[in-house]
């Protein structure tokens, strides 16, 4: 205590345990206490109590000190007994502590603390204090009872743990990954700045709660409690951006303040786990792939289209050399009719157009036998809205794109497939050209209906009469004034890859305000498709 809140001791001894005999059953506090007590065995235990304990007069003047007392400050009783317990005093601690205490114990109320002190040979430490007013039967303060232990120890303790708290924390704000630790019910306990950076982002929606919705698999399945390790997520942001992330995480058991689960082991105890993910942004990683993807799927489909080109160019011409050698070889059979000086020149001229139609069958490309797989209709139609960018741009269409949030896979050539929607598209940005109009529209919405995946392709283009909606599944069939030179395959060439998968396309004969194609891919896997 200090010395200027402290009054001056009154040089008052202790009275040696050895000279108190008595009987504690006369003593007003007592009455119930046993008959085999004697206040010699209560001052023994006092005086054998492992906390140090010290007795005052009401100005804090040390009447008696036990063994405890002793070993904690290294003044013997002899020295420290009649003295103030300012003594003890560092004289660090703050003037306002001291006047807290008096006034505190001066009203008749047990004070609760800590304080700085020095032992004899001043080296300071920090005591923890309960420092108790002792009453007489008026309810008049006679005395100080204060007990006090050293935390120094303790104190150091958690100041280190403070420490590495705070280092550990600085190191994590550091870091550039996402780190954010979550407690059974999903509350979020622990992040670092990259999170929190994140979350900022997200405004009102919490990341890790996007999180464990995307490795609702992993936590659902079998690496519930073993951890995961470079899982890939991907969900979208409030602004409707697409976010992809690498995350690992692992699950450590719940702290448990349980009384009852004291001496239980950690495994024993059923207590929750936290939820340690840890995560790095590779949404730039990511699009870049996406990007050159796309640039292979552009080269790709350039390819395809060019190679489509070439079949339909020579398949027109074997189709237009086909008519006039049936003719001269219907000629040739009725030799009876043919002049004797025209037949060796009609053979002549089928002979010519003989090799020339094997030469180009020969050249005709042909097509490849494609292995299937599980595809994702989504995916294909995705990538070819991208594709198709600066095209949708350049006609200035508005497009409607709705697709099924959750679509089966179905078993098919994703290759094929793509070739087949590419020409649905075609002939919708054919269709809206055509029609030159001031708000040129594309829709293409997917569906899950009678186990089989519906696309529907709708344009306010130009549309198809009603006359023509069979003809231009036919080869060599084509509207449009823009064809840009094709023959016309692609409708046919649509309708042969949606047979080949089992599935239907038609238009819909409803739709009046432009062209509107349905197609039906059946939802069913293979054993191939599924290795």
């Amino acid at each position: 205590m200090s010395e200027d809140a402290m009054p001056m001791p009154n040089q008052i001894l202790a009275t040696p345990l050895n000279e108190l005999h008595a009987d504690i059953s006369g003593i007003p506090g007592f009455e119930h206490v046993g008959p085999g007590l004697s206040l010699q065995a209560i001052l023994e235990t006092v005086e054998q109590a492992p906390v140090a304990i010290s007795i005052t007069d009401i100005r804090a003047n040390i009447l008696y000190v036990n063994s405890a007392f002793e070993n904690l400050t290294g003044y013997t009783r002899d020295e420290i007994c009649g003295k103030n317990e300012s003594l003890l005093s560092c004289n660090t601690t703050p003037l306002e502590v001291y006047r807290d205490l008096w006034r505190t114990i001066q009203s008749g109320k047990v004070w609760r603390g800590t304080l700085v002190n020095r032992t004899k040979t001043g080296e300071s430490y920090l005591a923890e204090l309960n420092i108790a007013p002792v009453l007489d039967a008026g309810r008049r303060i006679t005395n100080f009872l204060g007990m006090h232990r050293d935390i120094s120890t303790l104190h150091q303790l958690e100041q280190e743990l403070k420490h590495q708290k705070v280092l550990s924390e600085t190191i994590l704000d550091l870091a550039p990954t996402i780190v954010v630790l979550l407690d059974s019910e999903h509350n979020v306990l622990l992040d670092n700045q990259a999170y929190k950076q994140l979350k900022a982002s997200f405004g009102d929606t919490e990341p890790a709660h996007l999180f464990l919705e995307a490795l609702a698999d992993r936590l659902d399945g079998g690496d519930a409690f073993g951890g995961f390790n470079d899982a890939q997520v991907r969900f979208d942001a409030p602004n409707g951006a697409e976010c992809w992330f690498t995350v690992s995480g692992i699950h450590v058991d719940e702290l448990d303040h349980a009384a009852q689960n004291y001496f239980k082991a950690g495994n024993d105890a059923e207590n929750g786990h936290y939820l340690l993910l840890v995560a790095t942004d590779i949404t730039t990683r990511k699009a870049e792939a996406e990007r050159a993807r796309i640039q292979q799927l552009k080269v790709q489909i350039a390819e395809q289209e060019l190679t489509q080109s070439i079949r339909e160019t020579l398949s027109g011409a074997i189709f237009q050399l086909e008519t006039p050698i049936n003719v001269i070889q219907a000629a040739l059979a009725m030799s009876h009719s043919s002049p004797e000086a025209l037949y060796p020149i009609l053979r002549q001229v089928l002979d010519s157009s003989l090799r020339a139609l094997d030469a180009m069958r020969r050249v005709l490309p042909k097509a490849e036998q494609e292995r299937r797989f599980l595809v994702n209709i989504n995916q294909i139609l995705k990538d070819l809205l991208v594709i198709s960018t600066d095209r949708l741009l350049s006609v200035g269409a508005v497009v409607d794109w709705k697709p099924e949030p959750v679509l089966p896979t179905i078993t098919g050539s994703e290759s094929s497939l793509r070739r087949m929607f590419h020409y649905l598209l075609d002939n919708a940005l054919l269709s809206l050209e055509e029609a030159g109009r001031r708000n040129p529209e594309l829709r293409i919405h997917t569906s899950v209906k009678d186990d089989a995946i519906w696309v529907e392709i709708t344009d306010n283009g130009v549309g198809i009469p009603a006359k023509q909606r069979l003809k231009v599944f036919e080869p060599f069939q084509s509207g449009w004034k823009r064809g840009r030179g094709k023959a016309g395959m692609g409708l046919s060439m649509a309708q042969e890859i949606v047979n080949s998968h089992g599935g239907g396309i038609r238009i819909d004969p409803d739709y009046a305000s432009g062209c509107r194609f349905l197609v039906n891919l059946p939802i069913r896997y293979s054993s191939e498709a599924e290795a």
